[in-house]
């Protein structure tokens, strides 16, 4: 296995570099991609049970990039169902072994070999190193770590990035038993964290706690940057959270634990995608037809990385928009936006919003806020909105002209009157998005189930 490992990183590592420093031409990268191509589809059909049935009639010695769109696709409910069937090999021929959270259905395993670990946090690394050189130009730092399971990937892949980096890095789990909000936020403080990776509802979680504990979040910790995954974050969250804590926050990446890291952060906060590791696809949400390697659609991916659990053509179930960039370096030419998942979409009267266009336009200017929870109602046959937000108490503007502000935008933006009302203390669940989903969190429907509303 030593000696596998040691020629996958020789010939990872030269594209790797050539990819990073603007040597990589177009044709070389295509040419990359139709070799990792065959070599994935090849492995996955004498090592994965699921795969030698589904791509049966795949011959992979012919395929061509022209060729993708021709497979047959690989869904979640596919994952479910094959359990380890999916897997490409042996669990005991893998390094890490996690599991998805299980909020939508059963869990599914998503082992890691050293070779598809090695090369997804190579990509990652490189964000991190570009967001600690803007914040930390001439200092040293730590960078705590907050993740939402033992059996997620979090802790071990940033752990590795912060090692190749030479930063300290420090686990600290609030959610454990162990640990706890007291001890997390000694640690921050004792430990003066710079950088801390974690998920926004999270963040705001924390904010919660620490002033529960006597701490001003924005003062009495050394915090200078959020890495934030896990869930949806708007432009809104973000400014909110600056708010609270005085650090910038950043979508560091998006990925999965099925998928790992599909595209990580520049120093300007864009999410730029890893297009060695993946060929990248849109696709029409509802037919499902392949709209090329851009635009906006349901993400699709195939990944090149001939390791424990590769999927080829997996729909994500996220909505993105993705833009190529003229001018740009290789690894900088296309980014990637987050919209929000298909299923969290939430119909209005009769109009369908993204996740993040009601975060957005209930937060949009809100300072010092602390969780936010929308309940939707019926009335007169009319959809309606009740939004709760919970402030900090540092907090220091007028509750009547935001309650007012927030309300007219609603109705501007989403076409629903709204009741809105600043709240003592919300349940702790709407801050754990990344837990469950957005939607799930942080939206309570109260509407008799109608089409398009599930």
């Amino acid at each position: 296995m030593k000696k596998h490992l040691d020629t996958f990183k020789q010939q990872y590592d030269a594209i790797h570099h050539a990819y990073w420093n603007d040597s990589l031409s177009d044709i070389a990268l295509a040419a990359w991609h139709q070799e990792k191509l065959r070599e994935v589809v090849g492995h996955v059909k004498q090592s994965s049970p699921f795969y030698a049935r589904h791509l049966a009639q795949v011959d992979e010695r012919s395929l061509t990039l022209n060729d993708l769109c021709t497979l047959p696709f690989t869904t979640k409910d596919d994952l479910r169902e094959a359990g380890f069937e999916i897997l490409s090999g042996p669990l005991e021929d893998s390094i890490f072994y996690y599991e998805t959270t299980g909020t939508t259905g059963p869990s599914t395993p998503c082992p890691r070999d050293r070779r598809e670990s090695y090369a997804s946090n190579r990509q990652l690394v490189m964000a991190y190193q570009s967001v600690i050189e803007k914040h930390f130009a001439d200092e040293r730092t730590v960078v705590g770590i907050m993740g939402p399971t033992e059996v997620h990937s979090f802790g071990d892949t940033l752990g590795d990035v912060c090692t190749q980096l030479d930063l300290c890095s420090a686990k600290i789990w609030p959610h454990s038993p162990v640990i706890g909000w007291p001890k997390a936020l000694q640690l921050l403080k004792d430990l003066r964290i710079g950088v801390l990776a974690s998920a926004p509802g999270l963040l705001l979680a924390m904010a919660k706690e620490a002033e529960q504990q006597g701490f001003n979040p924005r003062v009495d910790f050394a915090l200078r940057a959020f890495m934030m995954s896990g869930e949806l974050c708007t432009p809104a969250l973000k400014n909110n959270l600056y708010s609270l804590w005085g650090a910038q926050a950043y979508n560091s990446l998006y990925g999965s634990q099925e998928t790992m890291v599909i595209a990580a952060c520049n120093a300007n906060d864009q999410l730029v995608l890893h297009r060695l590791n993946y060929l990248i696809e849109v696709l029409d949400p509802k037919s499902g037809k392949s709209l090329g390697s851009e635009g906006e659609g349901e993400l699709c991916v195939t990944m090149l990385i001939p390791g424990s659990k590769p999927l080829i053509r997996y729909r994500t179930g996220d909505l993105v928009s993705i833009q190529s960039r003229l001018g740009c370096t290789q690894s900088m030419r296309q980014t990637v936006k987050v919209v929000g998942r298909i299923k969290d979409a939430v119909h209005l009267n009769d109009r369908p919003f993204s996740a993040a266009q009601i975060e957005q336009a209930l937060l949009e200017g809100v300072e010092q806020c602390l969780g936010y929870q929308i309940v939707l109602s019926r009335d007169n046959d009319r959809d309606t909105v009740i939004a709760k937000l919970e402030m900090s108490r540092f907090f220091s503007g007028d509750c009547g002209r935001l309650v007012l502000l927030i309300k007219e935008r609603l109705r501007e933006r989403l076409g629903v009157e709204a009741t809105v009302m600043v709240v003592g203390d919300l349940g702790e669940h709407v801050n754990l998005g990344s837990w469950f989903s957005w939607k799930e969190a942080r939206i309570v429907d109260q509407r008799q189930s109608r089409w398009g509303q599930q």
